[in-house]
């Protein structure tokens, strides 16, 4: 390996793992995609998480797991927390799960488990932490983000998008300012009973979530389906069919805005903007990674436990990360 770092990258032959794959090789590490599936690699790696008999061989020489994959049985990350070494999730997780798998391992925690740690959630939560240390007052967090037909999509990233659009018959919607191209956009709540990676960094407060579509004929349709109470008969074929991952990562324009509130009342708000969601997340994970190497602990985490937004304003520019305070 030429003394090189090594990375696995679980989810290695799905969109988004093959983004995280180059974000990483990019930087000088040496990369074993990983998967379920057969696979001509020379360097790839089988993980099957519902055979957990196959982690063992495949992690035990790596600096860094990456995965991509939404495991609601988190086989790969109890497998790190208990034999050592480093997992960065950068999908979504419940906000409570780091908690209780740190809990679950209690002293026999060996490794370290970074969750939620992407883009949203995971540079979000950051600027959550920081409105929220600002404004404690807030009994609300809003995190809305943008989604546009052009950038580069995946096969599970369209099935929560579709799932949380079906969920309900009918959702709440509101106007929010989104950085240019965008502007005052429409934005459709998603996913009411979970928190999407939020509730540890909100701490009881209400966490809303909400898709920005910024395709006007398509933001229209969604806006026309919803009045109507069609949500739950939105074909899943529409949200599915993605770009697949092929080729460079999209570099779509990409907006997040987080709010809160008391009461209804906005206390306050921020702005981050990048280009291309799945790129950005993928080199989010690979600097909470980086980070985390220098400095491990053992436990599982969310990103607002281990770092502060102010710690990362520089690192996240050189990526196109800029966020932007209003002021209320």
């Amino acid at each position: 390996m030429n003394g090189r770092r090594r990375a696995c990258v679980v989810g290695g032959q799905g969109a988004l793992g093959r983004v995280a794959v180059d974000a990483l090789r990019s930087a000088g590490w040496s990369v074993h995609p990983a998967g379920r599936r057969p696979d001509a690699r020379d360097d790839y790696r089988l993980i099957d998480l519902h055979q957990p008999g196959t982690l063992g061989l495949a992690l035990e020489d790596v600096d860094l797991v990456l995965s991509t994959v939404p495991d609601p049985g988190f086989v790969a990350e109890r497998w790190v927390l208990e034999h050592g070494g480093l997992l960065v999730n950068c999908s979504h997780a419940p906000g409570a799960a780091a908690a209780d798998l740190t809990a679950e391992i209690g002293d026999g925690c060996k490794g370290t488990v970074l969750l939620n740690g992407g883009l949203v959630p995971g540079v979000a939560n950051l600027i959550a932490a920081d409105l929220l240390r600002r404004h404690p007052a807030a009994d609300t967090l809003e995190v809305a983000f943008t989604v546009l037909r052009e950038g580069t999509a995946g096969r599970g990233g369209g099935q929560f998008v579709h799932s949380g659009l079906t969920a309900r018959s009918r959702h709440q919607m509101i106007e929010l300012p989104m950085p240019a191209p965008f502007g005052e956009l429409w934005c459709i709540e998603i996913h009411e009973s979970e928190d999407c990676g939020f509730a540890a960094v909100a701490e009881g407060r209400r966490v809303r979530n909400y898709l920005g579509f910024g395709d006007r004929p398509v933001s229209w349709a969604l806006q026309t389906a919803n009045a109507l109470g069609l949500m739950r008969l939105l074909p899943s074929v529409a949200f599915t069919a993605g770009s697949g991952g092929s080729g460079s990562p999209s570099q779509e324009p990409t907006a997040i805005w987080i709010g809160v509130r008391e009461e209804q009342k906005l206390l306050g708000a921020s702005t981050a903007e990048c280009k291309g969601d799945y790129r950005v997340t993928a080199l989010a994970a690979r600097l909470f990674g980086e980070a985390l190497l220098a400095n491990p602990r053992p436990g599982c985490f969310n990103p607002e436990d281990l770092f502060d937004l102010g710690d990362l304003v520089s690192p996240l520019n050189e990526m196109g990360v800029r966020i932007a305070q209003s002021s209320h």
